[in-house]
């Protein structure tokens, strides 16, 4: 058996393409980050709506919550959560929200990935 090889060059605009996907990729995670804010609030304990209403997007792909009483909310640390606004409010927000929308936040982000606006 004889094997050969072939020597091929291939002329690609890479800036082109780096600087569409970096678009791309940015715009997935902007949709991302607004996605895991909207669809958590249901779950973000809410009285006055100083938690809920005073989330961040402190850098693409990092959510904050800047109440200095969030952290002990999320946990859950020894807190009874009212229901009255936000009937699903509990600890562990964004993980419940990831749960119960994951399959649609992937989504959106494949479809922004493959070109599509979302």
């Amino acid at each position: 058996m004889s094997s050969f090889n072939v020597d091929f060059a291939v002329d690609i605009k890479t800036a082109y393409l780096q600087g569409r996907y970096e678009k791309l990729l940015e715009q997935a995670q902007n949709f991302l980050d607004s996605e895991v804010i909207r669809q958590s609030r249901p779950f973000v304990p809410f009285v006055q709506g100083m938690l809920a209403n005073t989330v961040v997007i402190e850098q693409p792909g990092r959510v904050v919550y800047v109440q200095p009483y969030a952290r002990r909310q999320y946990y859950g640390d020894s807190f009874t959560f009212t229901k009255t606004f936000h009937p699903d409010a509990g600890a562990r927000w964004i993980d419940r929200a990831k749960a119960a929308f994951l399959p649609e936040w992937k989504a959106g982000v494949e479809s922004i990935l493959r070109g599509g606006n979302r």
